[in-house]
């Protein structure tokens, strides 16, 4: 028993030395697949890669991603607007890609011309402010101690009515003052999802119609949709 043990130590010594030697060959693609390697089309351009390199996308992935804008939202449009904005966005053809949401604008400062105490009174200051050129205003109704003053625009911060104000007293308007009114308005946005490159470029010129809208990211809040 000991003699069997002793020859086959040996014969497997022997073993590793010759394949350590080379003497009985390599054990690799390029001499056991031969044909293999010659089937494949530019094998000396092909690279290893690390792991780390391996789990990075490459910049044709990333770029592809980036020019995709996941949400815009671009508001907000008064009534009149809807239809002529949607004419235009049809040139995109979103399809269910856009959507247009109610929008509550809340304006908390209004420039007017306090009660003129009667209908006729109020009549009377709109033809004379129609005679200095503004026609944006409209005369107060309801019963709050406004009522038969005239509206010329709300805002929703002091400084953007102080503006207003010196634009219309350079226009001649003298009786004109800024006060606080809180004043909603119903009103609409259009919000357009996962826009390409090219989806984004025809966008802007149509937006160029509409310089007084914002564009913005789409609104976590929910709003009933139209």
């Amino acid at each position: 028993m000991l003699r069997f043990f002793f020859w086959s130590l040996l014969l497997l010594n022997a073993f590793l030395l010759a394949f350590n030697l080379g003497y009985l060959g390599h054990w690799s693609l390029d001499t056991h697949e031969p044909e293999r390697l010659k089937m494949q089309y530019h094998a000396d351009q092909l690279k290893p890669l690390s792991a780390t390199e391996a789990l990075t996308p490459s910049d044709a992935t990333t770029d592809k991603t980036s020019d995709v804008i996941a949400c815009l939202e671009v508001g907000n449009f008064v009534q009149a607007d809807i239809d002529k904005m949607e004419e235009k966005l049809k040139a995109l053809a979103l399809g269910e890609r856009q959507s247009r949401i109610n929008v509550v604008d809340v304006a908390t400062h209004m420039v007017f011309i306090p009660s003129q105490g009667s209908k006729e009174g109020a009549d009377k200051k709109a033809s004379e402010l129609r005679r200095l050129g503004i026609s944006d205003f409209y005369i107060v109704q309801d019963q709050s101690n406004m009522r038969w003053g005239l509206s010329l625009g709300v805002f929703k911060t002091e400084e953007a009515a102080k503006l207003h104000l010196t634009n219309l007293t350079n226009k001649g308007v003298r009786s004109a003052r800024v006060g606080p009114r809180t004043v909603s308005t119903n009103k609409f946005a259009f919000q357009l999802r996962a826009l390409t490159a090219e989806e984004k470029t025809k966008y802007d010129a149509i937006k160029a119609g509409f310089p007084a809208q914002e564009n913005r990211d789409c609104q976590t809040t929910d709003f009933s949709k139209n």
